[in-house]
């Protein structure tokens, strides 16, 4: 299938120009304007005069998330952003709203709650509208944190805490499914996530595992085609070779034991493939 569209994964807190010291970087307005996140995006709208749409779903504040966006884009010079927030699938439905999803550059999913997000989407035209232009249409389609967690086959449930975990188990369930056998986790570094991904692709090996810090992305073209963008790494695993496991994610009883899993670490502008899990 030769897929038009591109998908930039994003694993949170991306530098929006406030001129804040950031996790990785001291002073990051240079990058902002000429090489960060919202750059890379904005790089990447191939339709003229186009709409950046940020849908705001996942989040507690949308207000304050869509101002955000638009407050970040204008800095770099792009003034056509809208904010959708659909809260109900019957939101999601609404024609003058499918029609902007229709015409959008660049579909922006902000962070939240991917479970959320997930369950108002899936099932919809809005969700089908976007994969059909993934597919046909040179568009963009972008996800930050729990936008970006959502964007596999599956996901991580978001009750699943990483510093003080008390769960037995990564619990999976349905995602938007514009990425197949992958399960992506955010604010890697910053949260501790190593282990909870690490369980979840040893329970799923037909998965590989992408563990994205903050102000730190990846950028997939074709379907299978990737890029490493951002300040930070990004981390791969792949449990294709597993050969022995003892699963917990449980921090009180230290159980976890996990041999032959293979962990790449990338920084900006390394490469790697989906479908044969090839660093390139």
């Amino acid at each position: 299938m030769n897929i038009k569209g591109v998908i930039i994964a994003i694993g949170g807190n991306e530098d929006k120009g406030t001129g804040e010291s950031s996790l990785h970087i001291k002073e990051t307005s240079h990058k902002f304007a000429t090489s960060g996140i919202l750059y890379n995006i904005l790089s990447e709208i191939k339709i003229p005069d186009s709409y950046i749409e940020v849908i705001t779903t996942a989040s507690s504040v949308p207000e304050q998330v869509g101002q955000n966006y638009i407050e970040a884009f204008r800095k770099l010079g792009y003034n056509r952003v809208n904010v959708i927030n659909p809260s109900n699938k019957y939101e999601a439905e609404i024609p003058h709203v499918l029609e902007r999803i229709s015409r959008a550059g660049c579909i922006l999913f902000s962070g939240g709650d991917q479970f959320k997000l997930a369950c108002v989407l899936n099932d919809t035209n809005f969700t089908k509208l976007i994969h059909d232009r993934y597919v046909n249409d040179e568009v963009v389609i972008a996800g930050t944190s729990a936008g970006a967690m959502a964007m596999p086959d599956q996901m991580i449930y978001p009750g699943v805490a990483s510093n003080n975990m008390q769960e037995k188990e990564v619990r999976l369930y349905q995602g938007l499914s514009l990425i197949y056998n992958a399960i992506i986790d955010t604010h890697f570094l910053v949260r501790g996530r190593f282990r909870r991904l690490a369980v979840a692709v040893a329970n799923n090996s037909q998965n590989l595992g992408i563990g994205l810090e903050e102000d730190t992305g990846i950028i997939i073209r074709e379907g299978n085609k990737v890029e490493t963008i951002g300040s930070g790494l990004v981390t791969i695993l792949d449990g294709r070779n597993i050969k022995s496991a003892n699963l917990t994610v449980d921090r009180q009883e230290h159980e976890i034991y996990i041999e032959n899993m293979v962990v790449h670490l990338l920084r900006s502008g390394d490469h790697f493939t989906l479908k044969n899990k090839k660093i390139t």
